[in-house]
């Protein structure tokens, strides 16, 4: 019993450090606990604990917008997180204690090389609850993530509560001093980002129950449509709207109106559109100068959410929300470009994709994220997707301009600071010019 009450702290403690509470400092703690108590049943059910908490905010999603009956939800989510806990604890720890003598790093060594690759197989990866993104929170320490990889950061992570528990503390002290070096040598890198120029952020706080019944969802329109309007009398170099910001097509007659307005100023808006094939495509539209100059498609789709892998096409009947039709992924990964503007624009939870971003972000100037957390309220879920773009800005040392339907909308500078934002479900318009320093 006491081993595993001691479990259940282990994952709770693991959990706060991706809340809303954002106590990034329990990681480590929590991690001392997993390497102290290397049993399959500690991991195994700590493990749990951790899923569940972090992510019980999904079942938002499925009761509240899927129709999903509470106690059905919450039963498949059970069953969801004991599968995650399963490949990322427990087989850790049965490999280690089985083939690599118990001994303690090969457990965080196993833990990170599972991490990786449930981050990128099946179905594209989930890489979410990554122990290296944490450190995006770290005070200074944040700044070295320029140089080291979210995959690195995690077994460093392990490296460090290793050291403490066989107590060498020489080494502990070597491997601070390291990332503090390399942290000072990277805050003084000259960011490689587009700066001074005007921006305006519409969030346009649809409710999420609105957006999923098209006739309710267009009666937002025109007040969104006079947002834009207001924005062009303050002449900014570009107006930025989210992911899905309206209720039509960008095929439809009524994306006119975005045609119109950009001959005032550029506006780059997030739409779906039905091509080839009858089936959607979520996008980023650029307008400008009554033209559209530039489009991106969204590459990384989200499993059940945009697209059911098989064996599951079963959850098309289930979830009423899925609507029974999977999305077309974009076949490029490319910036969007117009002017003095090469913007990455990674939609939704394609920001997550550590490793793809480092292909769309390489040749861009600035990151645009455009997303919809709408189907999360304000959870643990939309604290863990807007860490992600605190990592990007890290990572690639650029400024990134993270554009909700339901919040928080903000600038985000290239040294991980939130500069400026607006709140969850506040509709309105957030103008900033981009400043390094």
């Amino acid at each position: 019993m006491k081993n595993a009450l001691l479990a259940l702290l282990a994952g709770t403690l693991l959990y706060f450090p991706f809340s809303k509470l954002n106590l990034w400092f329990l990681l480590f703690p929590a991690l001392f606990l997993f390497l102290k108590n290397r049993s399959l049943l500690f991991w195994t059910l700590g493990g749990y604990a951790f899923v569940f908490l972090s992510l019980r905010c999904a079942n938002i999603s499925s009761i509240e917008f899927g129709g999903l009956n509470p106690v059905l939800s919450y039963s498949i989510f059970s069953v969801f997180a004991f599968v995650f806990a399963i490949i990322q604890f427990s087989i850790p720890a049965f490999v280690s204690k089985v083939f690599l003598r118990n001994h303690p790093l090969t457990y965080g060594l196993i833990y990170t090389v599972v991490e990786w690759v449930r981050s990128h197989f099946p179905f594209g990866g989930f890489p979410w609850l990554l122990v290296g993104e944490v450190i995006s929170q770290v005070p200074f320490f944040k700044y070295s993530l320029y140089f080291v990889s979210i995959p690195t950061y995690t077994f460093l992570c392990w490296l460090f509560v290793y050291l403490i528990l066989q107590k060498r503390l020489l080494l502990v002290s070597l491997k601070i001093a390291f990332l503090l070096l390399i942290s000072y040598i990277s805050y003084n890198i000259e960011p490689n980002t587009l700066e001074k120029v005007k921006l305006a952020l519409v969030q346009t706080a649809v409710p999420q129950e609105d957006k999923l019944n098209r006739e309710a969802f267009s009666k937002h329109s025109s007040e969104i449509i006079k947002m834009i309007e207001k924005a062009t009398e303050e002449k900014p170099d570009l107006i930025i709207l989210p992911e899905s910001a309206f209720h039509f097509y960008f095929s439809e007659e009524e994306t006119d109106t975005l045609y119109r307005l950009s001959l005032h100023a550029p506006i780059l808006v997030g739409l779906i559109d039905i091509r080839e094939g009858l089936k959607p495509y979520n996008s980023a539209y650029l307008f400008a100068e009554g033209m559209l100059v530039d489009y991106y498609d969204k590459v990384k789709l989200m499993p059940i959410g945009e697209f059911i892998p098989k064996p599951f096409e079963f959850l098309k009947d289930i979830f009423q929300s899925i609507g029974g039709i999977d999305y077309n992924p974009g076949q490029r990964i490319k910036t969007v470009k117009y002017k003095d503007f090469s913007m990455a624009v990674p939609i939704c939870f394609e920001v997550a994709h550590y490793s793809f971003m480092e292909k769309l972000a390489k040749d861009a100037n600035i990151i645009v994220v455009l997303t919809n957390d709408g189907w999360f309220r304000n959870s643990d879920c939309t604290f863990q997707h807007f860490r992600f773009a605190q990592w990007a800005s890290l990572r690639f040392k650029k400024f990134v301009v993270w554009v909700n339907n339901s919040g928080d909308t903000a600038v985000i500078n290239p040294y991980g600071k939130v500069v400026e934002k607006l709140g969850y479900m506040e509709r309105g318009v957030l103008f900033n010019t981009l400043k390094i320093r």
